[in-house]
């Protein structure tokens, strides 16, 4: 037994891995080699938030972007440029504003939120869009917070320097294939389903809510029927108005006389005699 242990104690020690290959660091925002060479596909990786572009077989750039969160996902799977689109603005997201114009929700969507009354919607900017499905999402310009990390609501960002060149190189039809961890566009569909439904819902809710809101602020300020300090009459008058009157009526005359009102003669009277 002591033998075997100490056989034991002076057996070699497996090798070590080999150390992991150092990955090339990618400088934001990206590189383009392609001269005027058009883009014939795309390959987008949605872990690494890189999208690679091919002429044929031959890498002709990259470029970083920012996919959906993992709550608003963008669908992977085999896609192609539906249309293309230089100055088109969201019709579902934006800003909200008050009627005094100050931003009340930096993050308005709509068919969700509710603006408050005397408010306006201002959308947001998608320069560059390529439509990539029917029900909106694409690439486009927008803001990527943290490179290499998720943050839009299902479209692909892209940075201002290289949007322009994927649009100017890229013609409709255009493969662009999208991979790594996210629901194949059948999934997205469904759960896109039922967040509308959802937003509708909340929507709903919003609506009621500032319906009883506006109907207690106008119960508030109104007097009951039956208020000592109302217009007799249970009228009640709103806050800020004047009631209304009753037209002047012109009283009697005291100082005229009466008028006599003699009978009238009849029509065939007898002359009068002669005395």
């Amino acid at each position: 037994m002591v033998l075997m242990a100490s056989c034991q104690l002076f057996r070699k020690k497996p090798p070590a891995p080999p150390p992991e290959p150092v990955k090339a660091e990618w400088k934001y925002p990206g590189e383009w080699t392609g001269g005027s060479k058009p883009i014939t596909s795309m390959v987008m990786n949605v872990d690494v938030q890189r999208v690679t572009l091919y002429n044929g077989k031959d890498v002709v750039g990259w470029t970083y972007c920012a996919s959906g969160i993992p709550s608003f996902p963008t669908p992977t799977g085999e896609f192609k440029v539906l249309e293309k689109i230089k100055d088109k603005v969201s019709n579902l997201y934006g800003k909200g504003f008050d009627k005094n114009g100050k931003v009340v929700n930096s993050d308005f969507k709509q068919g969700r939120d509710l603006l408050p009354e005397g408010g306006h919607f201002e959308p947001a900017k998608m320069t560059y869009f390529m439509r990539l499905t029917g029900d909106g999402v694409g690439m486009h310009i927008g803001p990527i917070p943290k490179p290499g990390r998720r943050a839009s609501h299902g479209c692909i960002r892209l940075p201002s320097k290289m949007a322009p060149i994927l649009f100017e190189h890229t013609a409709v039809g255009t493969p662009v294939t999208i991979t790594g961890n996210g629901p194949d566009y059948q999934t997205y569909l469904k759960q896109s389903a039922e967040k509308a439904k959802a937003n509708s819902a909340k929507l709903a809710a919003s609506k009621k809510k500032a319906a009883e809101a506006a109907a207690a602020a106008t119960a508030a300020t109104t007097l009951a029927p039956d208020d000592p300090n109302g217009p007799k009459g249970g009228v009640t008058t709103p806050p800020g108005t004047t009631p209304p009157t009753a037209p002047p009526q012109s009283a009697p005359d005291a100082a005229a006389p009466p008028i006599e009102v003699k009978p009238a003669e009849p029509a065939n009277a007898p002359p009068p005699a002669n005395n």
